[in-house]
């Protein structure tokens, strides 16, 4: 696999930097409990943030946020071992939270993590203070869908699986022009990390969210915390019906709408993503 500096090397020397700096002063630590999980924990403060990424599986897609929330909360984000099921990934991220001795926390989570993020807050209510769903939906993808790409990908040589999952994953991100080679690296170095299984598990897990999971209006309704929906108009992921659907699902949820920013709004603006999940977390009512 080529090295960090190898995938780099064309990027601007800061952009290049703040990635690289991350990763050394926010380095990757075991569950004790359950070794499959890798996972960043940092932070200070009396309030946990657990963090929970999407598709990318990576803790570090959150690095942005990860600097902007460390000197107020303690953070949490996990990178997803390959698992089939969604209450495996339930169970992984529990077992996190109590190696961490972290009781309870505000959840955010992204397209998969959002996911992931609403199985959590039903069958632990008591561990969730707040929920951010972010560019994410109330049901699975289609199933058809997730059959297909089960089938088709099994046969793709390795070369030509790689560079689809560049296409894949860059296809679904709004990037603004000064930052275009920064994430077309990131996703390359994502790309190169994914193997087969890796993808092929990961579809499975899908399924089984689409398959065994349904969610209506009546299951928080004696959850006391306070929801957010974050979502763009341009989402390429999820498309106008899912997005309204999960406004319908969480008819108390305050609603934020990025402009033009696409599946990953954190990064298209992340100035504006920064400021929208720090208001919430510190002022109820007001986004």
């Amino acid at each position: 696999m080529k090295s960090f500096d190898e995938i780099y090397r064309n990027i601007p020397e800061p952009q290049r930097e703040e990635l690289k700096r991350f990763r050394s002063t926010h380095p990757s630590r075991k569950c004790t409990s359950n070794d499959e999980w890798g996972y960043i924990s940092c932070g200070k403060g009396d309030d946990a943030v657990l963090l929970l990424p999407g598709v990318f599986r990576f803790a570090d897609e959150w690095f942005r946020l990860i600097t902007a929330l460390e000197n107020e909360y303690r953070i949490v984000s996990p990178s997803y071992p390959p698992l089939l099921t969604m209450a495996e990934h339930v169970e992984g991220i529990c077992d996190i939270l109590e190696s961490e001795r972290i009781d309870s926390a505000h959840v955010v989570g992204i397209s998969f993590g959002g996911w992931l993020a609403q199985c959590i807050v039903r069958q632990h209510p008591e561990k969730v203070k707040t929920l951010v769903l972010s560019n994410t939906s109330g049901h699975g993808f289609s199933r058809i869908q997730l059959i297909f790409s089960l089938l088709a990908v099994r046969f793709y040589p390795q070369r030509l699986f790689q560079a689809g999952i560049r296409k894949g994953y860059y296809s679904f991100l709004s990037v603004q022009d000064s930052e275009r080679e920064f994430w077309k690296a990131y996703m390359e170095e994502i790309s190169l990390k994914t193997t087969k299984d890796d993808f092929l598990t990961q579809r499975k897990c899908f399924l089984d969210f689409s398959g065994n999971y349904t969610f209506t209006q009546k299951d928080l309704v004696d959850w006391p915390g306070r929801l957010l929906i974050l979502e763009s108009d341009n989402d390429r992921a999820f498309d106008v019906g899912a997005r309204e659907e999960l406004k319908v699902l969480y008819p108390r949820a305050q609603v934020h709408t990025f402009h033009e920013a696409g599946h990953m709004p954190l990064v298209f603006c992340p100035k504006e993503y920064i400021s929208v999940i720090k208001s919430f977390l510190r002022k109820p009512g007001e986004v």
